[in-house]
């Protein structure tokens, strides 16, 4: 059996409006690219730029990895259908506090430029705190 891995990723909202897909679909959809292998079980910290967020907001889990987006009404930008992207359902609440800026995760160690990145065991212990 193959271990849960963990990762960051950033999601821009002036893009798609990811709480709000979460909340209505209960869910959030994520394209995948060449540098993106998610399995399901894994685990993904969600950074959200925008509408004033600047925070990592959501522990997510992967829990398909080949679907079609049902986003469409979450879309701030034009809608851009994709049949085989990633599906990711929160663990726990969105965080709603201040301690997951930029800042923070230069702190442990992750570059305030990263888009998409596996954490390591300390990098999970950090975030997963503010997520039980």
């Amino acid at each position: 059996m193959e271990s849960i891995r963990i990762f960051l990723l950033k999601g821009k909202e002036n893009m798609i409006d990811h709480v709000k897909s979460i909340q209505t679909l209960g869910c959030a959809y994520w394209k995948k690219a060449r540098n993106k292998n998610l399995k399901i079980g894994d685990i993904c910290y969600l950074y959200l730029s925008g509408k004033g967020h600047y925070q990592v907001r959501y522990r997510l889990e992967v829990v398909d990895t080949s679907c079609t987006r049902e986003d469409s009404s979450c879309w701030v930008t034009p809608f851009r259908a994709d049949n085989d992207c990633y599906k990711l359902t929160p663990t726990s609440a969105m965080y709603e506090g201040k301690e997951l800026s930029l800042d923070a995760l230069e702190g442990i160690g992750i570059n305030r430029y990263t888009q998409f990145k596996e954490l390591n065991e300390y990098q999970e212990d950090f975030l997963s705190k503010y997520f039980m």
